[in-house]
This record gives structure tokens, C-alpha cells and sequence, in this order.
């Protein structure tokens, strides 16, 4: 009987070992936790989010088929290179009033609406909101932080008031992603896919 708990404790004692050998080993396999980068500037992450719905845009202007450019699903809606055309518009409005000076093209009277006859190719359309994209890339980039936090009168949709620079930002960014997302409807009525959606 004292052979047979001899053994039985020898057992366990070789299967806790080996148990533990075997979690030690799982666990040197692991990668180990890093600490968590620090924050990046408040500049580099709306310059991502600038970007980032920024491209999206120019992926579709250079994807939308040309022969489908003055498509719209309703006759009192932009087509969809209108939709284009206005975005960059706004843009270069929003960029002209961070930056203090005239950035971008002049768009006649109506500075938030180019005349299509103005921009009559697919490439004119592409090159324009490729511009304006990069134009505000690099105003971003130029005034960091310290630029965010400027503040200037406003008003749009929630009326004039003083705001600071990056709620401007926002702004340009939000009205983006929604023309974005008209511009879906549009893929989405032409039996397409938007190339963000592809896998």
C-alpha cells in the first residue's frame, strides 16, 4: 500500500510538473503586453479621419464608370459627379477659412456648387477632389495642434458662433461622410458595389 501511494504521488508530482513545464511554455509563445502607446496628437488623428473618408471619395471618383457621372436617383438631386464637385467645394471653403487664405479654385457665385460644364471629364472631377483632399491634408499637417485649437465665427447648420478650428474640421469631415454615403445609394442603384465594400 505505501508502494502503490508512493507511485501515485510520484504520478502527480510528474503530471503537476509537467503541467506547469507546458503552461510556461504556452505562455513564452504569447506575445507579451506591450504598454499601450501613448495618444498621438489631436493633429495626426484628425488628419487620419480627413484621410480616411477623404479616399474613399477619390476610390469611387475613379471608379464610378464615366458614362454613369450624371446619374441620380432623383431628378432634384446632385448627379453624381455633382455630389464630387460640391464635396471639394466645401472642402476648399472650410480649408480657406482654417488656413486665412484663398486655397483652391474660384467656383463663381454659387462657391459650393462648380458649374459641371467646368469640370466635364471624369478625370477633371478626379483630379479636383484628389486636390482638395490633399490641399487640406497638408493644412492640417502645417498648423497641428496649435491650429485646432485657433477659433474663428462660423455658422452653418447650428448657426453663427465662435468655434475653434478642429470643430470646423468636423464639420468638413461629417458633411463628407455623408455625401459618401449618398454616393452608396447611387452604387447600390447602378447594381454596383463601392469599392470599400469589396473583400
Amino acid at each position: 500500500m505505501k508502494r502503490l501511494l508512493t507511485r501515485v504521488a510520484v504520478a502527480l508530482l510528474a503530471l503537476t510538473l509537467h503541467a506547469l513545464a507546458a503552461t510556461a511554455l504556452f505562455a513564452q509563445r504569447q506575445p507579451q503586453n506591450q504598454a499601450t502607446a501613448p495618444a498621438r496628437s489631436r493633429a495626426d488623428e484628425t488628419l487620419e479621419w480627413w484621410n480616411h473618408i477623404g479616399n474613399k471619395l477619390i476610390a469611387m471618383a475613379k471608379d464610378f464608370p464615366e458614362d454613369k457621372y450624371d446619374f441620380q436617383i432623383q431628378q432634384d438631386q446632385r448627379t453624381f459627379a455633382e455630389n464630387l464637385l460640391h464635396v471639394a467645394a466645401v472642402d476648399y471653403d472650410l480649408i480657406g477659412r482654417v488656413s486665412g487664405s484663398n486655397i483652391g479654385p474660384d467656383f463663381g457665385k454659387d462657391k459650393h456648387n462648380p458649374p459641371r460644364d467646368a469640370y466635364k471629364t471624369k478625370a477633371d472631377v478626379v483630379k479636383l477632389i484628389e486636390q482638395a483632399v490633399a490641399d487640406g491634408a497638408a493644412v492640417i499637417q502645417q498648423q497641428g495642434d496649435a491650429g485646432l485649437d485657433k477659433t474663428a465665427p462660423f455658422g452653418w447648420e447650428t448657426g453663427k458662433h465662435v468655434v475653434h478650428h478642429s470643430y470646423i474640421w468636423i464639420t468638413a469631415i461629417e458633411h463628407s461622410t455623408e455625401h459618401y454615403g449618398q454616393l452608396v445609394a447611387y452604387y447600390r442603384a447602378n447594381n454596383l458595389v463601392p469599392p470599400s465594400s469589396r473583400h
